[in-house]
């Protein structure tokens, strides 16, 4: 969400923008997956909006069937998008030029200019660079030219840590007993979230469910992959735990470890900056939920607000 907004500000504003992406999709963490004729969201599974400039852009996705609404609660409309959370990335993308499974592992200096280098050799050359990957992977990507760059900039990334979240999706024959409009927080346990994308309007027939593992459960399993053992000790254990809800029996199940689900709150994310900007040795800015917030709007905001900073350093 971060570099799509920001990309079509650029855009708007007159500059030639081209977006990698290492998926063969366009969303982050904005994701959906199909199990069988099943489609599940199982990174983000809602937004609400609190900020004048989110809600603007959100009325006209929801005017053009982008977005609907699925719930309210705490005086927040919790919005779910029409054909998945990856659909509402791909429609912001339609109009840029986004080169997918490009990515990224060399970032240097040329001159006053940015040199990028994907993993298959292509090699980009920008007059400036807008980075919106977790903050983490941004500081290593960073690594090769961190000598020329203002040393709070590294040092504000690896300030900044995620915790990491299993999503385990499965289907049932049937139908689930979570109860409406589809969603439910389980007390206590390694479950935190669970979510009926049947109900909520993303898939069609049996139930499909997106099961949300808690920080501390996540965090007993470090790494990225595991043993198809692993996977299925960490399976079991959700399912035990999310049995409750199920009204008939699982027909398929798949597991995936987002390693940075969402920053954590220290520092507090009120006193970071919206963005970091460098305009030396050619203007850098980097952007993204670990410095707008743990939300969909975050993200947005923080696009926004890095977009606006180039714009501005340019004039």
């Amino acid at each position: 969400m971060a570099g799509l907004t920001a990309a079509r500000l650029l855009k708007t504003e007159g500059w030639p923008v081209v977006v990698l992406d290492k998926s063969r999709g366009v969303g982050g963490r904005m994701a959906t997956r199909r199990i069988g004729p099943s489609r599940l969201d199982h990174g983000a599974q809602f937004f609400t909006v609190r900020d004048a400039r989110f809600a603007e852009a959100v009325s006209q996705w929801e005017s053009a069937a982008w977005v609907a609404p699925w719930f309210t609660q705490n005086g927040h409309t919790h919005y779910w998008a029409t054909g998945g959370m990856n659909a509402l990335a791909g429609h912001l993308a339609e109009t840029l030029d986004v080169r997918r499974e490009a990515k990224v592992e060399i970032i240097e200096t040329e001159d006053d200019q940015w040199r990028v280098t994907t993993s298959t050799g292509e090699i980009f050359r920008a007059t400036a660079l807008l980075l919106t990957p977790p903050a983490p992977q941004t500081a290593d990507l960073l690594t090769a030219c961190a000598d020329r760059l203002p040393p709070e900039i590294i040092s504000t990334l690896r300030g900044i840590h995620y915790d990491p979240c299993f999503s385990l999706l499965l289907t049932l024959a049937g139908r689930s007993r979570v109860p409406s409009p589809g969603f439910v927080r389980p007390e206590g346990g390694p479950v935190e979230w669970i979510a009926d994308n049947t109900q909520k309007g993303v898939s069609a027939g049996a139930a499909a469910l997106t099961i949300h593992a808690g920080a501390k459960f996540s965090r007993q399993y470090p790494g990225t992959t595991h043993p198809d053992t692993a996977k299925d000790d960490i399976a079991r254990i959700l399912l035990e735990a999310a049995e409750p809800w199920f009204a008939g029996p699982v027909e398929a199940w798949q597991l995936h470890r987002w390693k940075y689900s969402r920053p954590d709150a220290a520092p507090p994310l009120t006193a970071r900056p919206m963005y970091l900007f460098s305009p030396q040795p050619a203007p850098l800015v980097i952007a993204g939920d670990g410095f707008g917030g743990p939300r969909l709007e975050g993200a947005f905001l923080s696009g926004l607000a890095a977009a606006r900073c180039l714009v501005d350093s340019a004039l």
